[in-house]
């Protein structure tokens, strides 16, 4: 019963009026999903989670841009996990939300630490989910870890996957909008991908665009 499960599963997530067959490899994924869910919620008290920081250069003059903070779990055991395999796992179980708040206050204590020991990092850009987002309390959140850190505004990146404008944007917009009077640079991320248009961002909350290489 159990792996007639698993099959229904991967039939429902490959689309409808389809089946699927059993295969050993439906309870490996079963399996390694099970651990991660049970190991995650204690990868930030461990202190397991790491950022990687990509740099951005412009192309005229080769000078730095920007960064991007990209999460890293390193568990003891298993070693470095890409965030493909832990961070839709955390959205799906509601644990993004305090992955999320990490990721910005570890972003905005290495800007920091970058600025006092005198290395020119304009700006640093963060990834945000829609739970984060949803959060009463968000834009207080990002301004707090700025002042906590002795950044500016114009310091910060947040990067918006074109998804989240699908449902309510007038909601999303009205959300960002005191991060944006206050100075906060908002991007959108995966341009491209289906779901907004070239006709539609006139009305949203962009600075950045970046175009899905897709």
């Amino acid at each position: 019963m159990r792996r007639a499960d698993l099959a229904m599963y991967a039939a429902k997530s490959g689309g409808r009026a389809r089946h699927a067959w059993f295969e050993p490899s439906l309870d490996e994924r079963a399996a390694e999903r099970a651990w991660l869910q049970s190991e995650l919620p204690g990868a930030i008290a461990r202190d397991e989670l790491v950022l990687h920081f990509q740099p951005r250069v412009a192309a005229g003059s080769r000078c730095l841009a920007s960064v991007e903070a990209l999460v890293r779990w390193q568990h003891p055991q298993r070693g470095l996990i890409p965030p493909m395999q832990f961070v839709p796992l955390a959205e799906e179980t509601g644990q993004v939300e305090v992955l999320g708040r990490w990721v910005l206050d570890a972003a905005c204590r290495q800007q920091r630490q970058w600025r006092d020991a005198g290395a020119a990092v304009p700006r640093m850009a963060v990834n945000v989910s829609a739970l984060q987002l949803a959060a009463p309390d968000f834009a207080g959140q990002v301004l707090a870890a700025l002042q906590r850190h002795g950044l500016q505004p114009c310091d910060l990146e947040l990067e918006l996957t074109e998804s989240l404008f699908a449902g309510d944007a007038d909601e999303l917009c009205a959300r960002l909008q005191p991060l944006r009077d206050a100075g906060v640079l908002v991007a959108l991320d995966d341009f491209g991908t289906g779901f907004s248009s070239l006709s539609s961002l006139h009305r949203l909350p962009v600075d950045v665009l970046k175009i899905d290489r897709s």
